[in-house]
């Protein structure tokens, strides 16, 4: 149907070309703001002018006379305004150039990015050139020329799961992330060692410089645009706990491409592992950062007056693991981070601090209940999956999904299927493939994203042939990367589902294999699932 569609596409290309229309392509037709199964026509124009507003008002009620059909030989045409994010990526294609390569890799969902479709057509070039940048308003995207280094992981540290009667509190975010934490970092006796993309949260820094002060610290962070929400910079953080703690705080800048402060990279997009190690004997890990965002100081659980906090916060899976075998392998990770990080810093002066454009606030509805952290002791299976580890969280994630017999849930901030797929990214992609293989198995496949799962992306999955329609949910909200299979295991992780996310770029997770673990994040989606998620998505 794909082909064919392509095919009523280029043989009315005249048809199709008029004022207004910047693009057409194969695509789903959405109805009340969501995907359905019906092959369509996109058509993407650049806004609701008067006279555009007049094509699509006509275009929708599919008169004859409008010169934008409403069907082209029994296929709908789909018409959708532009985003500015969309319009500027057609207009990079209009007119490729070396201003265009300044952009790449394209932008994560969550910091403004829309999906790529190679069958594309831009049609109204004029229009979209207009809105390329000036030469002048994208050179500060370059970056400087960096040593690429190959990627090593610490010698002698095998990534092999840990079994036993293990402690383990449970928490999640907005409801129960941050006492947890809190409560983590003031245990702390001796040492502390970090891996962390973003630390901007005052509340958070104020708990961390009292908790470690008098112990050994040895952190590696990444140098992120500042968060939104941020009460200080990535920057201020660090030359704090430098002024608070003296010699025993040891910290590196990570070796991410874009980080004003390394000399050399290694991960092409970010240093996005979310784990603490206490102690070498306790692991805190999470796929929240320490912003306010991630983790609020709040607690809806015992105070009725967060509930309302609650909801323009995100939801983030966090657990704490009392094992010693598992903290050192983790802490071994991160010291080697740092050994190589510390090599390859930038001077001071080098840094620029960027930002984020700010997004509007997005709210979910009210929450039924709230879920209090949960502390547990149980027979347990513990695999740690760390990235860029060549075939490690791909390969164990993989078996995960294939092992669901009966339920696969998966809560993701986003779902970025390749645009073009390769080699390099085909575990990725396997990883989609899988769960695409349980739901025609007969699995109760259960998707939920945020609100920066925009109608592009769930077209793609939708193509690969995933049921959008009828087992994807959209969440404001979601900063989450977790799975529950079988109500048996669970992955709390950082990895983000893209090529970067479960390939190139540092994150860690854990595949717990515990019933009772289970229960408590199994029980977090499906209070989302049903109360917090909708079937409404944004246009590209």
């Amino acid at each position: 149907q794909q082909a064919r569609i392509q095919q009523i596409i280029d043989e009315n290309l005249d048809r199709l070309r008029m004022p207004g229309v910047l693009s057409v392509r194969p695509g789903f037709r959405m109805r009340d703001g969501w995907i359905t199964d019906e092959r369509a026509i996109v058509v993407t124009v650049a806004s609701r002018t008067d006279a555009v507003a007049s094509v699509l008002e006509r275009a929708q009620t599919d008169a004859g006379a409008s010169e934008l059909p409403g069907t082209l030989d029994g296929v709908p045409v789909d018409v959708r305004t532009a985003s500015p994010a969309k319009a500027a990526q057609l207009a990079e294609l209009a007119a490729p150039s070396a201003r265009a390569e300044l952009r790449e890799p394209p932008p994560a969902p969550d910091q403004g990015g829309v999906p790529v479709f190679p069958d594309e057509r831009v049609l109204d070039t004029e229009r979209t050139l207009a809105r390329v940048p000036p030469p002048e308003a994208t050179e500060t995207l370059a970056k400087p020329a960096k040593e690429r280094l190959a990627y090593t992981a610490p010698p002698a540290t095998p990534l092999k799961p840990v079994s036993g009667e293990i402690e383990l509190e449970l928490s999640a975010s907005p409801d129960s992330g941050w006492a947890v934490l809190s409560a983590f970092l003031a245990g702390t006796q001796k040492s502390l060692t970090v891996g962390l993309y973003d630390f901007t949260s005052a509340h958070v820094l104020d708990r961390f410089e009292t908790a470690v002060a008098g112990k050994q610290v040895v952190f590696v962070l990444d140098h992120p645009a500042k968060n939104p929400t941020a009460d200080q910079t990535d920057d201020q953080t660090v030359a704090n706990l430098k002024k608070a703690l003296g010699s025993t705080f040891e910290q590196a800048w990570a070796l991410e491409r874009a980080d004003p402060h390394a000399s050399a990279w290694i991960f092409p997009s970010a240093y996005h592992i979310k784990v603490a190690v206490r102690d070498s004997n306790t692991v805190w890990l999470s796929s929240g950062n320490w912003n306010n965002s991630n983790q609020p100081d709040i607690d809806p659980v015992h105070n009725p007056g967060d509930a309302a906090e609650a909801r323009t916060r995100d939801r983030d899976w966090h657990v704490v693991i009392h094992d010693a075998a598992l903290a050192k392998t983790f802490e071994s990770y991160m010291k080697h981070d740092y050994a190589v990080a510390e090599q390859h810093q930038a001077p001071a002066s080098a840094a620029l601090e960027t930002e984020l454009l700010a997004q509007p606030l997005a709210e979910t509805p009210p929450f039924d209940h709230f879920t209090a952290a949960e502390t547990i002791t149980d027979q347990v299976t513990i695999t740690p999956v760390l990235t860029p580890d060549p075939g490690v969280y791909v390969d164990a994630v993989r078996a995960l999904i294939e092992s669901a017999s009966t339920s696969l849930h998966l809560q993701f901030q986003y779902i970025e299927p390749p645009s073009k797929p390769t080699d390099a990214s085909a575990p990725f992609s396997a990883l989609i493939d899988s769960v695409i293989a349980r739901q025609k198995a007969g699995v109760e496949v259960r998707v939920i994203m945020s609100e920066f799962e925009s109608a592009g992306y769930l077209e793609q999955l939708q193509q690969l042939g995933l049921d959008v329609v009828h087992n994807v949910r959209l969440q404001n909200n979601v900063h989450n990367k977790g799975i529950v299979v079988d109500g048996s295991r669970t992955l709390v992780s950082s990895q983000n589902w893209s090529t970067a996310g479960t390939l190139e770029n540092r994150d860690a997770g854990v595949i717990i294999d515990s019933a009772r673990v289970a229960a408590y994040y199994d029980g977090i989606f499906q209070h989302d699932w049903e109360h917090l998620a909708t079937q409404h998505a944004r246009e590209d």
